[in-house]
């Protein structure tokens, strides 16, 4: 499995390593929200440094962004932090944010340590 996730006191850290496909990062998104404590988090964090991970087409991005929407009505305090360095898969995220399709409040870093302060770690 080229993720792992680490549940923290008010939050979820997955951390990709090796090369990341579509399905891991829905097989990822499906773990933390099918989780009995999805509805207490604050915060998720996705740490793609050292990982390869070049983004998602269209119509994928529409299968996850029903599951954040969903995730959105259950828990809508949840702040996603992105952590990553490819610009194409930036630019995906920053577009998905501006556009209105992650609901949730979202930021991307460029280190881990950025995206732990922002989210208060």
């Amino acid at each position: 499995m080229p993720y792992k996730i680490e549940r923290k006191r008010h939050g979820v850290v997955k951390r990709f390593i090796g090369v990341v496909t579509y399905e891991d990062v829905l097989k990822s998104e499906q773990d933390v929200s099918a989780h009995p404590d999805y509805k207490l988090l604050q915060y998720v964090i996705s740490d793609y440094i050292g990982a390869v991970y070049n983004g998602i087409s269209d119509s994928q991005q529409a299968v996850i962004n029903t599951l954040r929407l969903e995730g959105h009505r259950i828990n809508p305090r949840i702040k996603y932090a992105f952590v990553l360095q490819d610009p194409g898969v930036r630019v995906q995220i920053k577009d998905a944010v501006t556009n209105g399709v992650i609901l949730h409040t979202a930021k991307i870093f460029d280190t881990y340590e950025q995206a732990a302060a922002w989210v208060g770690l």
